[in-house]
């Protein structure tokens, strides 16, 4: 049997490894939630904490770039739905916040902190230069 010596393996090693970064550069990440769009009474203009839509947030990271989507079946929110929209992104240990600031006139920034564990999070909107959440329970949690 012929064994490799230390030097073969560490020459291989030295082109084995640039060749797998290579590989993986360039490559998106993506992760998605579980989300409630809830919808807007028409008289009142409040929102109805039992009715929703069942929708999707996405977030793909592709060479340093964040983009956000979110799906939802039927019209959804023309602040968020029309299309992908650019991303802030920080993480912790225990959260991922995700900061979007639509660019359609009149919409305003949101912001999402999600429990890296998959068990939900709260959906925020910045008014008056201050984060506040909705108090609706939007689910936020790991798409399976």
């Amino acid at each position: 049997m012929n064994t490799p010596s230390i030097l073969t393996l560490a020459r291989r090693g030295a082109i084995a490894i640039p060749l797998l970064l290579a590989a993986t550069q360039g490559h998106a990440q993506t992760q998605s939630w579980e989300y409630k769009s809830y919808i807007r009474d028409k008289t009142s203009g409040q929102y109805s904490k039992e009715k929703f839509l069942a929708s999707t947030v996405t977030l793909e990271e592709k060479d340093g770039k964040a983009t956000f989507r979110m799906i939802t079946a039927g019209r959804g929110d023309p602040c968020i739905s029309r299309s992908d929209l650019p991303a802030e992104v920080q993480r912790d240990t225990d959260t991922t916040t995700i900061t979007v600031k639509p660019e359609l006139s009149g919409c305003e920034p949101f912001r999402y902190i999600i429990k890296n564990d998959g068990s939900g999070g709260v959906r925020l909107h910045l008014r008056n230069e201050r984060w506040s959440e909705d108090g609706l329970d939007h689910g936020l949690t790991r798409k399976q």
